[in-house]
This record gives C-alpha cells, sequence and structure tokens, in this order.
C-alpha cells in the first residue's frame, strides 16, 4: 500500500476513534421510568382555577426558538389542568386568557439536583389579556419548569410544565416526578 493511503487510513481511524470517544463521553442513558423536574415559581396574580378558557396565539408554543404543533397539548391541558375550552387565536370577547409554552433545550448549569444539571427550561404561563388582544404582564400566573432527564421528547416536556404549573407550591423552587407515558 502506498504511503499515502496508509496516512490517510491513519487520519481516517484517528477521527473515527475520536468521534467514538465523543460518543461515549456524552451518551447519557435514561433508564427510569419518571420524570424528574423542578418548578420555579414566577408570577402569581392569576389563579388557574378563576381561567375558563385559554387562547393559544401563533407564537404560544415554541420549542428551541421554532413554533410548534402539537395535536396532543389541548387534550394535557384539559386533563391536566381542567380547563375544558381551549381555543387557537380566539379574539378578547370570546377568551380573555392566553395560554404560553416555550421549551429552551440545552443544559442550565445554575439549576441542579443533587449536583445533575437541568437539561431544559420551560416556561409556561397563562396571562389575562387586554381588550386589545395583548397580554397584561401584570395579570399572569407562570413558572419555570426544569427537566433534568436527557432526550425528551416534545409533547412530555410540554405535559411536564403543565403538571409543574398546576402543582402549587410552597417555596420559590421545588422538585417532583411525574411518570413516563408509554
Amino acid at each position: 500500500m502506498p504511503l499515502i493511503n496508509k496516512i490517510a487510513f491513519t487520519a481516517w481511524g484517528v477521527v473515527a476513534v475520536c468521534v467514538g470517544i465523543w460518543l461515549l463521553v456524552t451518551y447519557e442513558p435514561d433508564f427510569s421510568s419518571e420524570y424528574l423536574a423542578a418548578a420555579g415559581q414566577n408570577q402569581t396574580a392569576v389563579r388557574i382555577d378563576g381561567v375558563s378558557c385559554l387562547s393559544i396565539g401563533s407564537n404560544g408554543v415554541v420549542f428551541d426558538e421554532k413554533e410548534y404543533s402539537d395535536p396532543k397539548l389541548v387534550e394535557a391541558i384539559v386533563g391536566i389542568l381542567s380547563i375544558k375550552t381551549v381555543l387557537f387565536n380566539a379574539d378578547y370577547a370570546t377568551c380573555p386568557w392566553d395560554f404560553s409554552v416555550t421549551v429552551v433545550p440545552g443544559t442550565i448549569f445554575a439549576v441542579r439536583y443533587n449536583g445533575q444539571a437541568a437539561k431544559y427550561l420551560v416556561s409556561i404561563g397563562i396571562c389575562e389579556r387586554k381588550p386589545n388582544g395583548s397580554v397584561n404582564p401584570n395579570k399572569c400566573f407562570d413558572k419555570n419548569i426544569y427537566i433534568f432527564n436527557p432526550r425528551v421528547p416534545p409533547h412530555e416536556l410540554f405535559s411536564l410544565a403543565l403538571v409543574g404549573l398546576a402543582r402549587p407550591q410552597a417555596s420559590e423552587l421545588e422538585a417532583f416526578r411525574s411518570k413516563k407515558s408509554q
């Protein structure tokens, strides 16, 4: 075999070994049967039990900086928050309440549980809208939900955030667990 081929073969071998080591170092298996999350309370000017409907705006559901469509989200809102009327882009007269959820994937080193950094931040909230349709930032109930499991599907992230939003909270940041759906 010519020398140039030996060098190229060796270089590709080194690249393959480096990629293999990188994959082993970054691989995080998750064999648990439940999700681990923490809820950080922000505003509490609104009570969920006083909300009769929700309007999800065109940019109300965001995953990784992109609008996201989750066909199961309405069912999850009804099942977890017990708000029976969930509409898309409803005007103020039809529903004065705005719903939003934003998922930011990536390690959040500032939030840890037993030394493990959070893997996702999900900001979720319900705000009263003004008659012109804009959100009234002083009339909201919202939380930041931090999820510690790696590789969680978007719908599960939204559901976990709803569970966190619905939970009563005595302190600023509280951990909770939720069973994984099958």
